[in-house]
């Protein structure tokens, strides 16, 4: 599993809860309509059809998470609005996961790109009447999704290519390696259970590598053992398991090593060469 955060971002959110406030149609309801027009409670509850008792439930978790916030707090009838950019990206194909996600708080205008900071600026500028502004704008919006559109084409293809690819990976592995791992893991365990248990995670760290090649081919402050434990296992594991799991894996890593020279040993820790 490949589970990324965009960099540059504050992400104040764990993926985990992530998953589970958009995992609710009542709130993925009330984001939709928020980003669009701000709502009070009770146009919430008229239009989604509930009471307002549950949609102020749900508004307290988002508020919780600093995804929305209240406008005029300090008046009656306050209204809500969007508060936080949250972009969030799974893909899932039978050689493929990965999960790319990001959270920010937006802190006043000074995050929001202002139409004066695009290409557009000096066209916009010289149209005075605010139908042809509104029909400028239109156009411009469809040309940006149909851009998009067209990028997710391409991206499908190349995460096509790149199931393709790691697909055959699993066949050298199966055709070349499998065997020899097997034999440098028998000549450290004895009992068939074991052996089966470390050829199992013996082959998911050499695809591992593969999900995200750039990940583990530069050298980085956390070490590419401590990185592989973070993708096999956890980034929330306690102390004591950690150290199990890295005892599990370092002798793979040398098996590994032993049968394919992109992977060595280095000063304390592991190279990844492609």
């Amino acid at each position: 599993m490949e589970v990324e955060e965009s960099e540059g971002n504050s992400n104040f959110i764990s993926l985990d809860n992530l998953l589970e406030i958009l995992g609710n149609p009542t709130r993925r309801a009330i984001l939709s309509k928020l980003a669009k027009v701000p709502h009070s409670t009770s146009e919430l509850a008229n239009e989604l059809g509930i009471s307002r008792q549950a949609v102020h439930s749900q508004l307290k978790i988002l508020l919780s998470y600093n995804i929305i916030e209240e406008i005029d707090p300090e008046k009656p009838g306050g209204q809500y609005r969007i508060k936080s950019n949250l972009s969030i990206r799974i893909d899932i194909n039978p050689h493929y996961y990965n999960i790319e996600y990001s959270t920010e708080e937006i802190k006043g205008d000074d995050n929001i790109i202002q139409l004066k900071d695009t290409d557009y600026s000096t066209d916009y500028q010289k149209i005075k009447s605010p139908n042809k502004r509104i029909r400028f704008l239109g156009k411009r919006i469809k040309e940006i999704e149909d851009s998009v559109k067209n990028l997710e084409i391409e991206r499908s293809i190349l995460l096509q290519n790149k199931q393709c690819f790691l697909g055959e990976l699993k066949n050298i592995m199966e055709r070349q390696y499998k065997e020899k791992l097997l034999e440098s893991i028998k000549e450290r365990r004895k009992k068939d259970k074991l052996i089966k248990e470390s050829l199992n995670l013996g082959e998911e760290i050499f695809f591992t590598l593969f999900f995200n090649p750039e990940k583990y081919f530069k050298k980085t402050s956390v070490s590419l053992l401590d990185r592989l434990l973070d993708d096999l296992f956890s980034s929330d594991m306690d102390i004591d398991l950690r150290a199990r799991n890295r005892v599990s894996i370092e002798p793979l890593l040398k098996d590994l090593s032993k049968i394919m020279d992109f992977l060595h040993e280095e000063e304390d820790d592991w190279f990844f060469d492609i």
